[in-house]
């Protein structure tokens, strides 16, 4: 897929997993969002890389496990933008499940995102350490810009 032309920004991706480094870059994505009056995609991926085959669920079948979580994250993504998008009517939520990074990679070539803004050392601190960050991975093979927001100190 060759890159536009132009500079244009009309569509911000913004992947979060609720901690702390995604709401504070939630700041810089609204502000681009904003600045550029740029259509918001705010996505949270329910990790399925690591499937939770080894843990005793008597009660709940895999399907219905993963329906609650499906459901469960769109709760807390409606709450999470209710809260750090207040009052920015050009957003759209999207919950998937899969691997983060790869899920990310297929939503930007899916709607055609002109750029992704992403923190960093969000939950997996020893796996950025063996595998390499969700964000990391992000910037080496997105066909769009990644802004990416560190930390607050």
């Amino acid at each position: 897929m060759a890159r536009k032309e132009s500079t244009k920004i009309q569509k911000i991706l913004f992947p979060t997993d609720f901690s702390g480094a995604s709401i504070h870059a939630a700041a810089y994505a609204l502000l681009l969002a904003k600045t550029y009056k740029a259509r918001l995609y705010v996505l949270h991926v329910v990790d399925t890389s690591e499937e939770a085959s080894g843990f005793y669920l008597p009660h709940l079948s895999y399907e219905k496990l993963d329906k609650e979580l499906m459901e469960s994250a769109a709760d807390m993504l409606a709450k999470f933008c209710s809260t750090r998008f207040k009052g920015y009517k050009n957003v759209e939520q999207r919950v998937l499940s899969g691997e983060p990074y790869k899920e990310i990679l297929k939503v930007i070539k899916g709607i055609d995102i002109d750029m992704i803004v992403m923190g960093t050392f969000g939950k997996a601190r020893i796996d950025r350490f063996f595998f390499g960050s969700t964000t990391e991975r992000v910037m080496r093979k997105a066909s769009c810009p990644v802004f990416v927001v560190p930390p607050p100190r």
